[in-house]
């Protein structure tokens, strides 16, 4: 298991799953969107963890779900990556300045109607980041700080059916201190574990 992640690591991990991704489908289907997945290294407990939220229970959509910071593509927005950018400041009020994006996954589809393209990150040792971080009460409840042996190891992949209201045919979760994380944001961080080379590649069949 990697204790701590470099900006190496994140850029090995995205060459080896840049064909991970879901098969194409109908652009006109899906919106597209992007997520921002940060890891924060600290030096002093040589270990690495990754920033979350858990959205509000009153939302129209993804409601009460774990996630990364991240939302639907803007007219404003130049690229995905510049709306990772966008919602992540939105979201919990820290801006580009305090991270450093290393690269995307591939897309990923959902059920709920969205084309999502997820960003690699690491938050900037000499920052004050902290002192900023904030949740939009008005979309986030909570913000949380996983390490990665808790989000990453195999031993807490588990592949299963989804919720009874989902579209979905098959999720993968992961439990970390009672929040389970399923759908987009599991599947995000299976992808991931694999490109660290931690476990092989997840099926690309979950809808």
């Amino acid at each position: 298991m990697i204790n701590i992640i470099s900006k190496t690591d994140l850029e090995t991990c995205i060459h080896r799953v840049k064909n991970a991704g879901d098969k194409e489908r109908p652009d006109d289907k899906y919106n597209e969107a992007s997520v921002l997945v940060l890891f924060i290294n600290d030096g002093m407990k040589k270990n690495s963890s990754i920033l979350m939220i858990k959205r509000k229970d009153n939302l129209r959509k993804h409601a009460g779900q774990i996630a990364f910071p991240g939302g639907r593509k803007e007219k404003e927005d130049f690229n995905l990556e510049e709306t990772a950018i966008r919602e992540t400041e939105e979201e919990i009020n820290i801006i580009k300045d305090h991270f450093s994006i290393v690269g995307n996954l591939p897309k990923f589809f959902t059920g709920t109607g969205y084309v999502v393209t997820p960003f690699l990150g690491i938050i900037k040792s000499n920052s004050n980041w902290r002192k900023l971080l904030k949740p939009n009460l008005s979309e986030v409840e909570q913000i949380f700080f996983p390490p990665i042996e808790c989000l990453l190891s195999p031993d807490c992949h588990l592949r299963q059916k989804p919720p009874t209201n989902s579209s979905m045919s098959m999720t993968w979760t992961i439990n970390f201190d009672g929040k389970n994380i399923w759908g987009l944001t599991a599947r995000v961080l299976v992808t991931i574990s694999a490109g660290l080379g931690l476990r092989e590649l997840p099926p690309c069949d979950d809808i």
